[in-house]
């Protein structure tokens, strides 16, 4: 077996690749897409939790019915 005439460097990191049956490549992925989607994820969070703490009520006010309860109710008829 031949030597190659330039070694593969094991610093460059990972890559997932992912092939059919046909021997034909479906998709890569690499570290990049792992800190890209890292990062969303996070940013994600960070804006739901702003978003969450900017519109909780500052203060508590007393639940006030929309319709006032007449004195003289109806009852219901039933034939």
């Amino acid at each position: 077996m031949q030597k190659l005439q330039n070694p593969i460097s094991h610093d460059e990191g990972w890559s997932i690749q992912v092939y059919g049956s046909d021997r034909r490549l479906i998709c890569s992925l690499y570290p990049s897409h792992a800190w890209t989607f890292a990062v969303g994820i996070l940013l994600g969070f960070v804006i739901a939790f702003f978003s969450m703490s900017h519109n909780s009520p500052t203060s508590q006010r007393e639940a006030t019915p929309l319709i006032e309860p007449s004195s003289q109710e109806i009852p219901i008829q039933l034939e």
